[in-house]
């Protein structure tokens, strides 16, 4: 620390001792928008103990062509295996909208199918397909989602669908 400060004195640059604690009853808690930003992080760093830590126990998932709601330990395995199939898979946020409880996010989704996914063998291939999804939050987590994505244009480019 000494010669940090040594070097910044020498280059008219000051140090500041480190910021007070925020009072207890001025902290803030996270927006809808910034825990909708939080779960995509978490997905796209695999954190999954951050992720599991954004959604209620009674978590729902509803995926389009998906035979019904995933509950909590079923999303916990389709995360599992999509991540397994796509292990670069990364959503970047094209747009979001956060309402009280809600959020809507228009999002892309980019990877290279390198293990099986949903019966179809890995393909080596690129993929990228836009999607839209739509969470409810119950207090500071996300009780249900449901997430449109093209799935058609996913089957083409692995070579699936003409």
């Amino acid at each position: 620390m000494a010669k940090l400060i040594q070097t910044a004195a020498a280059f008219h640059i000051d140090i500041h001792g480190p910021l007070p604690d925020m009072p207890a009853g001025l902290r803030t808690t996270p927006t809808a928008k910034q825990l909708n930003h939080d779960w995509i992080t978490a997905f796209n760093n695999r954190d999954w103990t951050a992720e599991t830590a954004i959604r209620t126990p009674g978590f729902l998932a509803h995926l389009s062509g998906a035979p019904g709601p995933l509950n909590f330990d079923a999303w916990n395995g389709f995360m599992q295996a999509f991540t397994t199939a796509f292990p670069d898979s990364k959503i970047t946020i094209e747009e979001c909208i956060a309402q009280g409880t809600r959020t809507a996010t228009r999002r892309s989704l980019t990877g290279t199918h390198q293990g099986e996914f949903q019966g179809i063998p890995a393909t080596g291939r690129r993929i990228h397909f836009q999607g839209l999804e739509f969470n409810r939050l119950e207090g500071h987590q996300f009780a249900e989602h449901w997430s449109m994505f093209d799935n058609v244009s996913l089957l083409r480019q692995l070579g699936v669908l003409p």
